[in-house]
């Protein structure tokens, strides 16, 4: 993997860096939460194709949850820090060794001793409702499954840290292990990757406008 430390995720850099990679928080696009490939596939490899074009356009569209989520995230990540006793070090983006596909994680972990990268991390701010749901469910919420194995996919790292944080709450810390789910990732984006490469080569020409007479 290809580690990118000195990006500030959220900056035009990171966008135009992402620009017509799949990564992990739009694998959902990818394979589903329950295994199957998702039914978008054309639809987000034209999306990626487009991005190329322009990756001055590239731009991630929210809502409020997301602002109050991106909002929270240094406190939320200084908390997971604090409760683990553990030194979570910030990232940029990360790609495979392919150089395409990536993840931009919440935080990378170190073991204290060899400094060796052990895990990444996935930091959620949800509202109140949401949380008390994964606090009282105790499993990783099935519509962060994508995302947080594609995580493992990408790094080739045999776990994950979920958290969930709500001011005022008890946080939810899981640790997610590589599984059988993670090998269908890694399996869903290779074959994604081949589907991505052909579209291109028909939806490019008609997008530049160089359509064969």
């Amino acid at each position: 993997m290809k580690i990118w430390p000195e990006m500030i995720q959220g900056s035009d850099e990171w966008f135009q860096a992402r620009a017509g990679r799949p990564t992990a928080s739009n694998f959902d696009r990818i394979i589903t939460p329950t295994g199957k490939d998702s039914s978008q596939w054309d639809g987000f490899a034209i999306d990626l194709i487009a991005d190329c074009i322009r990756p001055d356009m590239v731009d991630f569209i929210g809502n409020r949850h997301t602002e109050r989520g991106n909002e929270l995230e240094p406190e939320a990540r200084d908390k997971f820090a604090d409760v683990m006793a553990m030194e979570v070090k910030q990232v940029g983006f990360i790609t495979r060794e392919d150089g395409i596909v990536g993840c931009s994680p919440d935080g990378l972990i170190y073991d204290a001793v060899t400094q060796e990268l052990v895990a990444g991390l996935e930091l959620k701010c949800p509202l109140a409702k949401n949380h008390a749901k994964y606090l009282v469910e105790g499993v990783l919420p099935k519509d962060y499954a994508p995302q947080v194995h594609g995580g493992m996919a990408v790094t080739g790292l045999d776990y994950w840290y979920f958290m969930s944080y709500c001011q005022g709450m008890k946080p939810f810390i899981l640790r997610v292990e590589r599984d059988g789910f993670t090998a269908k990732v890694s399996d869903a984006l290779d074959r994604f990757l081949i589907y991505y490469s052909a579209r291109r080569k028909q939806v490019m020409p008609m997008l530049l406008g160089r359509e064969a007479a």
